[in-house]
């Protein structure tokens, strides 16, 4: 999704959280300089994406949904799902995080790409995007040369969007938008309102035609 169509759905989540665009801005221009060029391209992107990819998110139900994903599917993994995926023997193709969950754990991932998310809240982390070896940056405004916009709020619906732009059939497993996994000391009533606009996200998306099987 560029960024332009995608501007309308991010100015409804920014009147929504009274999120500051200057803070975006500024984060968004602090990982550009700590990327570089050192970057994945988008036609790189669309070779690893492919034609049919399982989208998979760190719900509590994930220990069991697991068993859902053939084995050497190509896995889009949100955060700290793709450090579960990895210690199990499975291993993503592409990890979106924006930092803040397990960075060890996100680091040990062998032969991952990430995509590396830059909002007003994680300003503090951003630095630890120079610690990836394959890596991209996302942004939820307008991107730059090395930040890029598929759309997309959380890390979960960041990898669906992603799968979506390249016109993959998306498998989601591992998503419950109702029973969320807290991570410690995160605002529970905060996070089931951005999973309310992730599961929004994900539906119009369906609406526009995105292959998309709940699992």
């Amino acid at each position: 999704m560029m960024w332009k169509r995608w501007m309308k759905f991010y100015e409804e989540i920014e009147r929504d959280f009274g999120f500051k665009r200057e803070n975006e801005i500024k984060a968004r221009n602090t990982l550009s300089n700590i990327l570089g060029e050192d970057v994945i391209g988008v036609e790189e992107l669309k070779k690893v994406v492919g034609k049919e990819v399982y989208v998979v998110g760190f719900s509590p139900s994930l220990e069991r949904d697991v068993e859902k994903i053939p084995y050497n599917s190509v896995i889009i993994a949100a955060d700290d799902a793709g450090v579960f995926l990895y210690e199990i023997g499975m291993n993503p193709k592409i990890v979106m995080s924006d930092l803040d969950g397990d960075i060890d754990g996100l680091l040990s991932i062998k032969n991952a790409i990430f995509g590396i998310h830059a909002h007003g809240d994680n300003m503090e982390l951003i630095p630890y995007a120079k610690l990836f070896e394959r890596k991209f940056g996302t942004t939820q405004i307008e991107p730059l040369h090395n930040v890029y916009n598929f759309g997309g709020f959380t890390d979960g619906d960041r990898c669906v969007f992603l799968a979506a732009h390249f016109g993959a059939k998306i498998h989601l497993i591992g998503f419950d938008f109702e029973h969320p996994r807290i991570k410690k000391g995160k605002d529970v009533e905060r996070k089931r309102k951005k999973l309310k606009w992730a599961k929004y996200l994900i539906n119009y998306l369906e609406s526009t035609g995105a292959r998309i099987i709940w699992e």
